[in-house]
């Protein structure tokens, strides 16, 4: 962010924390300048390179620079991240799609404004030498995040950055249990700092704040799964009790819950062989126990599903702009999901 502009930053790897990370460090400095919050622009995959250059043309708004965020367009002209609306929707492969359009990136690339700073930013993995080299010299800043290996290595560090002592136990303990979901174990760590207040943290406290969440956390989702309002709702109480947010909630575990039944319904209802050429992990479904998935995701139909997300999109939109009282309102929410959800009527 030192340059005068004409920047471009490719950010890319399996970390999505580490990486999202770096994205919204950049778009705080750019908030800290003058005007910065005007001259910042974040487009998503389904961008064309002509709404791009267009985007990236435009004159900064009383200041000097400008910001254009891009994600996951590298990976569309790569003919990864087509959106998927069904299975009779027509796939467009990379040859249908990428060639022109990605060569159209290339030569805009050195004409980019002085004034435009350009971030690319990818899931997964990326060879970047294409766009390196159709850059002008030192004008690039290209850094991939790898998916973390060593987590117990990951959580001393970041306990360190986040100024919260953990003994080796307890560093052990939270990795177990947070797995690869680095977002998780961020979270846990700040509540850990929070909950011993300057002490040490030991294991007995990782088993008492965490452990303890997650078993209460399963039983919620499981609730919700078997449509058992009683059980969801005795959950989710004990939730509200240990401290846990209706926000949190709702954004971490119960509407990515209904994503990961509505994926595991769609494979469900694919053969074998298609089965095998999908990358679960990546669709956020752990492989060892995408069987119990699709067995929970049999006792809904596809509209119900989609349902339940809008109730849950709508929910998170009242609560956000405070039209609404998140703890009762999520309570009627998870009564409503244990039902069977008819699809919206259509307005007239």
């Amino acid at each position: 962010m030192n340059s005068p502009g004409g920047y471009v930053y490719i950010l890319y790897g399996e970390d999505a924390f580490g990486r999202d990370e770096a994205v919204v460090t950049l778009k705080e400095r750019m908030r800290s300048l003058p005007a910065g919050e005007h001259n910042l622009s974040e487009l998503g995959p389904e961008t064309t390179v002509a709404a791009l250059r267009q985007a990236a043309d435009v004159v900064p708004f009383l200041a000097d620079r400008r910001m254009v965020f891009v994600r996951g367009l590298l990976g569309r002209l790569a003919g990864r991240g087509v959106a998927r609306r069904g299975r009779q929707t027509a796939r467009k492969t990379a040859s249908d799609i990428a060639p022109d359009e990605y060569q159209l990136l290339l030569d805009y690339l050195p004409d980019l404004p002085q004034t435009t700073s350009l971030v690319l930013v990818e899931d997964g993995r990326l060879n970047p030498e294409p766009l390196v080299a159709a850059i002008p010299r030192g004008r690039a800043a290209v850094r991939e995040y790898p998916r973390v290996l060593d987590v117990p290595r990951w959580v001393r560090d970041r306990a360190r950055l986040i100024g919260v002592d953990l003994d080796e136990a307890a560093v052990r303990e939270l990795a177990s249990l947070g797995g690869s979901d680095l977002r998780r174990l961020d979270s846990e760590l700040r509540k850990l700092a929070d909950y011993a207040a300057g002490r040490n943290v030991t294991r007995a406290d990782v088993r008492e704040l965490v452990v303890g969440r997650e078993v209460q956390t399963w039983a919620l989702l499981d609730g919700l799964a078997a449509r058992q309002a009683d059980k969801a709702l005795r959950a989710l109480r004990a939730l509200f009790s240990q401290g846990e947010s209706p926000e949190a909630l709702l954004g971490r575990d119960i509407a990515p819950h209904y994503r990961r039944l509505m994926v595991a319904r769609e494979l469900s209802l694919a053969s074998r062989e298609e089965r095998a050429r999908v990358d679960i992990a990546a669709l956020g479904l752990n492989p060892a126990t995408v069987g119990k998935w699709m067995e929970q995701a049999a006792a809904f139909d596809r509209n119900e599903l989609e349902r339940a997300l809008e109730l849950l999109l709508e929910l998170d939109r009242q609560i956000k702009t405070g039209e609404t009282s998140p703890e009762p309102s999520l309570e009627l929410t998870i009564v409503q999901l244990c039902n069977r959800l008819a699809a919206a009527t259509p307005a007239a």
